[in-house]
């Protein structure tokens, strides 16, 4: 036995991926798939891409043969157009009613209005269109009328009657493609494009289902990625200012989804210690002959400066300043135990204070001038000379004897052995403000422009300087200060930085060394090189988190592309189309053949040749003709409408749902041979749909009624068109009777009219 088409669908759906299945298995059990169901679909394609979803996915159900219900859907019925507005000229309110079961042939002369009921059930409905903007229903043109247009459509889709309203502009209702319209716009169309099975019969219409759902996804996929990732992954690329193949630029170009954040933590390293290496290149490859000049005088600083620091870290300690303070107090004790001495010595003297510091000073003075001027180099005190008495050095009077002892017992004072002591220990005090170190480096006017070059290189050594300079300065006053006797104020501690300078020294020789070195090529290229490497490594590191997130969306996008390629098409548009060939395409060209022979157009040499999209079979019509040209222009008016014709209703036969139609002047062009061969199919498909047909001819509404045996069929006349004034003659139920119908009709109206004559008589013989 040979499998159907529903078993051949279940054994390929197994090789399918999860969510497709389930997606076979909803579309089989639902007409239309709800938001619900494509959230729930994309969803479990996004698990498998590997996103990393919030919320929990529901778990894929393999489709099954048992899911398909044999796709019979229940066929809706057409009742009537309704509560028509400003379309045309049809009336206020207008309204159409159609036979529910089996035919309605709505007749009319021209302009009696049927186009307009056409024009709103071709919006409305199903129909052929090359250009939309062709199905534009116009208003009252003449009436002026500002009511907006719209209508209510009736059908029955098994739940009573549902009003569907139609407003100006409006695309297809969903509820309304089943029904199908042709007229003379889409004629042409089935001429020159051929038939388009858009309603796949026998569960044929799964793949090509399944490939809706696959765009519609692949639409949300792509709309979702340009607003998550788009143009961000480039945006986040790191510009470096020179394009080069250090390391750093080689892992931005070759960062991609995989990287992980340890080889990215890795490269975008950058420390205190490359900063310092970068540096110090930067300033080898600047540097030249003057630079090393400049160097070699900042060493020549540093050297000097370290060393003064060390002298000041000794001179201005703790230690020293308690020292000077000490050799203060000592030779303050010495000399007030000499001024005491004095005192006890020289009670007699006629003016006191012998022995103080102004009484000192004068006699060093005095002694001074007697050496120098004086006497010469005559010993101190000269009391006599060659010639007598010697004149005081003071008063320039010749000296008494009173006044000779005097000086020679202040002279044996000078001499004795406390005022000694106290000379010499105001001696040592002298001569420790003279050794003070002067801090010539610390204290000169470019001391701060140096300061500015050693913090340039190490800024922590540059305020240690800054201090101990401060710190010295200080301290050196508060030396001078102890060893004056005056108050001195508290000291900030000293801590030298001589040895850090020293080192700073020996760097500095290195780099000098180094720039002399500098001047050879190959030592230049290599130091260049290393430069470029550290300057991108900083770049790398300064945009680590650019690099993080360009390496999310990359890992974003890649998951997008994934999901992406689960909704191609391909293979499931290959698989629908074996299918079609397998099992439509004989029966479909096999149905144009017979519809094509009730019309007697068989000797056209055409036939239809499959042409299937994604989402829909098409059948095109193949005019078998090495010339470009198309159908249309090779055949006859009468010929393209009934192959026109030939196309639709082989559409229509093979669709999946038994919807109706609706045709518009079918036999425009048509002799009437064929106009006959045109009724008798109408006629014949209204016993298995809903058939209505718009015609303004007498004799095709006579024989299409004639045609259609099954009880139930409804023939009606125009709706008003201008007015109740204006309404057209009912000739339908005449036109619409068998011969044995209209013997009986005159029958009827002859008993009718012999009754009034008999009647008449009567009344005229009483009078």
């Amino acid at each position: 036995m040979t499998a159907g088409p529903i078993d051949e669908i279940e054994v390929w759906s197994k090789k399918l991926a999860p969510w497709r299945q389930d997606a076979l298995r909803r579309l089989a059990v639902s007409n239309e798939l709800s938001g619900g169901d494509f959230d729930d679909l994309l969803a479990m394609i996004k698990e498998a891409a590997g996103f990393q979803l919030t919320t929990p996915v529901p778990a894929p159900v393999p489709f099954a043969k048992v899911h398909f219900g044999g796709g019979k859907r229940k066929p809706i019925v057409l009742k009537s157009i309704a509560n028509v507005q400003n379309v045309n000229r049809l009336v206020a309110k207008a309204r159409l009613d159609f036979c529910p079961k089996a035919l309605t042939v709505i007749y009319g002369r021209n302009g009696s209005g049927k186009s307009g009921f056409v024009r709103i059930l071709r919006t409305a409905c199903r129909t052929r269109v090359e250009n939309p903007a062709k199905l534009k229903v116009l208003s009252d043109v003449y009436g002026g009328s500002t009511v907006p247009q719209s209508a209510e459509i009736i059908i029955d889709a098994g739940k009573g009657d549902t009003p569907v309203v139609w407003t100006a502009g409006m695309i297809a209702a969903p509820e309304l493609t089943p029904i199908a319209v042709f007229d003379t716009l889409s004629a042409q169309l089935y001429v020159d494009g051929g038939s388009q099975i858009r309603y796949l019969p026998f569960g044929l219409a799964l793949p090509h289902r399944l490939n809706s759902v696959c765009l519609k996804l692949k639409e949300s996929l792509d709309a979702e990625r340009l607003a998550v990732v788009g143009d961000k992954a480039s945006l986040t690329e790191i510009i470096f200012p020179v394009q080069r193949d250090t390391k750093a630029q080689l892992f931005g170009r070759e960062l991609d989804r995989a990287t992980t954040d340890a080889k990215i933590d890795d490269a975008a390293k950058f420390s205190a210690v490359d900063q310092e290496r970068l540096d110090e290149i930067a300033a080898i490859l600047s540097a030249g002959s003057a630079a090393v000049a400049d160097l070699t005088a900042l060493i020549g600083w540093v050297e000097s400066i370290a060393d003064e620091c060390e002298t000041a870290a000794t001179a201005f300690s703790d230690t020293a300043l308690f020292g000077f303070t000490t050799l203060r107090n000592s030779a303050v004790t010495a000399r007030q135990t000499a001024q005491l001495s004095a005192s006890a010595l020289f009670t007699d003297e006629p003016l006191p204070g012998v022995g103080s510091e102004s009484w000192r000073a004068l006699w060093a003075a005095a002694r001074d001038y007697s050496v120098s001027d004086a006497y010469g180099s005559a010993e101190f005190p000269v009391t006599k000379t060659e010639s007598g008495p010697a004149n005081c050095v003071l008063c320039q009077q010749p000296l008494l004897p009173e006044g000779t002892a005097r000086l020679q017992r202040f002279q044996k004072y000078m001499d004795d052995t406390l005022d000694v002591a106290a000379t010499k220990a105001e001696k040592a005090v002298t001569d420790a403000v003279d050794a003070l170190p002067p801090l010539i480096q610390l204290s000169a006017k470019g001391f701060a422009d140096r300061g500015e070059q050693i913090r340039q290189r190490e800024p922590k050594l540059a305020d240690a300087l800054l201090s101990f300079q401060l710190s010295a300065t200080q301290r050196r006053q508060g030396a001078i200060a102890r060893l004056a006797g005056d108050d001195s104020a508290s000291v900030p501690a000293l801590d030298s930085p001589h040895a850090l300078m020293k080192e700073l020294a020996k760097k500095l020789k290195d780099e000098k060394g180094a720039l002399a070195k500098a001047g050879a090529a190959q030592e230049r290229e290599r130091l260049a090189s290393e430069k470029a490497e550290l300057e991108d490594k900083k770049i790398l590191a300064t945009n680590r988190t650019k690099l993080v997130k360009r390496r999310d969306l990359l890992v974003t996008d890649a998951a997008y592309a994934k999901a992406l390629a689960e909704v191609q098409t391909t293979g499931i548009t290959k698989r629908a189309n074996d299918l079609v060939d397998k099992h439509l395409t004989s029966a479909v060209v096999t149905q144009f053949d017979a519809e094509r022979e009730g019309f007697d157009i068989m000797y056209l040499n055409v036939g239809l040749s499959r042409k299937s999209g994604q989402t829909k079979a098409e059948f095109e019509v193949d005019p078998k003709t090495k010339l470009t040209r198309v159908t249309s222009e090779i055949l006859s008016e009468g010929e393209q409408r009934a192959l026109a014709l030939a196309g639709f209703l082989t559409e229509v036969t093979l669709t999946d749902e038994s919807g109706p139609i609706i045709v518009d002047d079918p036999v425009s062009s048509l002799d009437r041979d064929r106009s006959a061969r045109v009724a008798k199919r109408l006629a014949a498909e209204a016993h298995q749909r809903q058939v209505v047909v718009f015609h303004p001819r007498y004799h095709l509404f006579q024989r299409t009624v004639r045609r259609c045996r099954r009880p139930g069929y409804r023939a009606d006349n125009n709706r008003p068109l201008r007015g109740p004034k204006r309404r057209w003659k009912n000739r339908c139920r005449w036109h619409g009777m068998e011969g044995s119908q209209r013997r009986q009709a005159h029958r009827q109206d002859q008993k009718r009219l012999c009754a009034t004559a008999q009647v008449a008589r009567e009344q005229s013989g009483r009078l």
